[in-house]
């Protein structure tokens, strides 16, 4: 009896054995670095286990054969989702790719796993920026190609979905940039101060964002540098308009990077003719530098961004025939630091401040406008992964400002000083709720120096994914924002202005095609309304609203060497606002917006060639001498561009780009002067505008250039 029990126990543990099924493997990041507490497990089961300091896991399974999803989930790079069929022992290695850009709405971050999260993103990188026609490394250029963004010829701004440029909110590492674009002066338009190339990803939300951010009522820009230490190189670029030249340094857990640019238009405007006569070309001397250490299980960096830029011109402004002299001179200086910390597998810290300072003085004719402005914000994060499905953050941000603003028309002159605190408590969590469907919900509290109540807003976004392919979101959210420093002189605000956004999305996407439409409806409330010189006799009874839908088809597979977008948005916006207390299209708005963009590689030729088209129908301009009924409408926008950029060698690259290419002249907008008669129009100062640019990657990897991204 005791050797038949001794033969059947053995017989019992040779089969539990023979049950057990190994699963292991490694997990790294997009630059083959080990990513440690990794939660690996399968989804249908408690079997699971944490990757360590090399990125490897392992774990056993008590069954003949496993059929599950292999989870794999980690708070700063998502989560992945690989499905396994196996009667055998499973090892695999899995790249993951970070997720901090994800905001919920119209997303551009860096590539991920996540079947979410590409559902919700359209994925590009620097060189989209610099390679697109028609936006040579001005990230604003390319974004007014996306759904829902719109800018216009005489200003450069961005405008999201029928709002002006100041509601629109551009952050660094999540921390608020006050002055984000080029100075200006006249009708010069601007462009993004920032080198596109020193962010990984770039988050651009055109409604019904994250309650981490506030203050815009429109959308929101996000620019996050990357985390990773930059290896050592060197980059030279010359061009038709400037010089650049910059130099990272590496060593040991830490990476220091600098470039120094020189750009003056000199030359050029001798070259190519202008509508308007050069007294001193524009021109402008930047630097950026950007530190980067790695601690444990976290890391700090810091940007650091000055530039000194001045220009002074005539232009004769038709038809009134009158000549302007126009003149400024920017200095900017501003600082950005975040510091980020693992406390837990689970459990991250981010503390960020950002500090600008810009001193401007521009000159039209007579009339001098000074303007010093500081700015201070400090924000802290807090996130949490409660589980594979339970994902929370909470934080404060505190933003400080300060105005000092002088005006004169010849010996008068003005002095005026404000300052204003603005603080904010945001939460939110973001749920996996099964079957498909997601929540997140959160909601922000600001309070602000000038106005006696606290503002509560509550935002929420409901995901169902129909299957791998395609997704449908339901986003809801209220938002506020305050008068800037300049209104706040001469009005005191009482209450926040509010808009209110009801957004459907539809997302289709396969084989690296992707079709997305949205339907959306913004309503405004609380707006200014002032009686036409008599800014002081304001109200908030300004009412409006922006209704419409948009488009995005792009595909990066049917054709080889081939990839292309076509946006296409149409917005229905009217306001009760500032000297209009009747329903008008604001002039800032065009009704209709469509782009194309192609780019194809030439593998013959080492080329990528890139042709964008964008077409806008006519803005509507109104007198404010309410006896002039007219209204003025702007011309059609036919704007054809071409790149080209060419492989010379390993590491360099000639570049070459033609904006406006077939030379139309159309009228911007308009100008009405107190003397009243025919508007004068604004049109572009110049036909076509021509770069060509060589740049020079000098690395110890032979094979280092941007061409890749091409």
């Amino acid at each position: 009896m005791r050797t038949l029990l001794c033969m059947l126990l053995t017989l019992f543990l040779g089969a539990v054995h023979a049950q057990t099924i190994t699963i292991s493997g490694t997990v790294v990041n997009e630059r083959n670095k080990p990513i440690e507490n990794v939660n690996v497990y399968l989804e249908e089961s408690f079997d699971g286990a944490l990757s360590d300091a090399k990125g490897y896991f392992t774990f056993t399974v008590n069954d003949t054969v496993v059929k599950d999803v292999l989870k794999l989930m980690h708070p700063q790079y998502g989560n992945m989702d690989v499905y396994i069929d196996t009667k055998e022992d499973y090892t695999n290695s899995f790249v993951m790719s970070g997720q901090d850009d994800l905001l919920g709405e119209i997303v551009v971050i860096a590539k991920s796993k996540n079947k979410r999260e590409r559902a919700e993103s359209i994925g590009l990188n620097a060189m989209d920026v610099v390679s697109t026609a028609g936006s040579p490394g001005n990230i604003i250029g390319v974004l007014s190609t996306m759904p829902g963004a719109q800018t216009n010829g005489e200003d450069g701004r961005l405008l999201i979905r029928g709002g002006k440029a100041d509601e629109s909110g551009i952050y660094v590492n999540g921390i608020k940039v006050f002055q984000p674009y080029t100075a200006s002066v006249g009708n010069v338009p601007v462009r993004s101060k920032f080198n596109p190339f020193l962010f990984k990803g770039m988050s651009f939300s055109a409604g019904g964002y994250s309650a981490e951010f506030g203050d815009a009522l429109s959308g929101v820009l996000q620019l996050d540098t990357s985390d990773d230490i930059d290896p050592s190189r060197k980059d030279i670029s010359i061009s038709t308009v400037g010089v650049s030249f910059g130099q990272t340094h590496q060593w040991g857990k830490n990476s220091l990077s600098y470039s120094l640019n020189y750009l003056n238009l000199g030359v050029y405007t001798t070259l190519v003719k202008q509508r308007y006569n050069s007294k001193k070309p524009f021109n402008t001397a930047s630097a950026e530098v950007v530190y980067k250490r790695e601690v444990k299980d976290g890391g700090y960096k810091l940007y650091t961004a000055v530039d000194f830029t001045s220009i002074k011109y005539e232009q004769e402004i038709e038809p009134s025939n009158r000549v302007d002299t126009l003149a400024f001179k920017s200095n900017n200086v501003y600082m950005n630091s975040l510091y980020f910390k693992k406390l837990s597998p689970y459990m991250r810290l981010d503390v960020g401040t950002g500090l600008g300072y810009s001193d401007y003085k521009g000159d039209s004719n007579e009339k001098h406008i000074g303007r010093k402005n500081w700015d201070l914000n400090q924000k802290v994060k807090l996130s949490y992964q409660w589980n594979s499905k339970w994902q929370s953050f909470i934080g404060a941000d505190v933003q400080v400002a300060q105005l000092d603003l002088t005006r004169s028309i010849g010996k008068y002159s003005t002095n005026n000083e404000t300052d204003a605190t603005r603080f904010a408590l945001f939460f939110e969590n973001n749920w996996n709720i099964g079957s498909g469907l997601s929540l997140r919900a959160g909601v922000r509290v600001n309070k602000y120096s000038a106005i006696s109540d606290w503002t509560i807003e509550p935002r929420t976004m409901l995901t169902y994914q129909m299957d791998t392919k395609q997704q449908v979101s339901l986003s809801y959210g209220v938002f506020n924002q305050a008068l800037n420093l300049e209104q706040a002189i001469s009005l005191k605000q009482e209450d926040w202005m509010q808009a209110d956004h009801y957004i459907f999305n539809y997302t289709y996407e396969f084989k690296k095609r992707m079709l997305r439409a949205e339907v959306f409806y913004k309503d405004y409330s609380k707006l200014l309304l002032t009686p036409m010189g008599k800014p002081s006799e304001y109200s908030q009874l300004g009412e409006g609203y922006a209704k419409g839908f948009d488009v995005f088809w792009k595909d990066s597979n049917t054709f080889k060497n081939f990839n292309y977008w076509i946006t296409y948005t149409y917005i229905d916006s009217k306001r009760k606002e500032m000297y209009w207390d009747e329903w008008v299209q604001p002039s800032y708005v065009a009704k209709h917006n469509f782009s194309v963009v192609t780019k194809y590689w030439i593998e013959q030729w080492k080329s990528q060639v890139s042709m964008t088209y964008n077409f806008t129908t006519p803005r509507h301009f109104y007198n404010t001498d309410t006896t002039d009924k007219v209204v003025y409408k702007s011309s059609q926008i036919h704007n054809v561009s071409l790149s080209w950029a060419y492989l010379l060698s390993a590491q360099k690259i000639l570049y070459a780009s033609v904006d406006n290419l077939l030379g139309r002249n159309p009228v911007y907008a308009y100008q009405f002067t107190q003397q009243g008669g025919q508007p004068d129009v604004i049109n572009p100062t110049a036909k076509r505008f021509v770069y060509i640019g060589f740049m020079w990657t000098i690395s110890s990897n032979k094979k280092s250039n941007q061409l890749d991204n091409l």
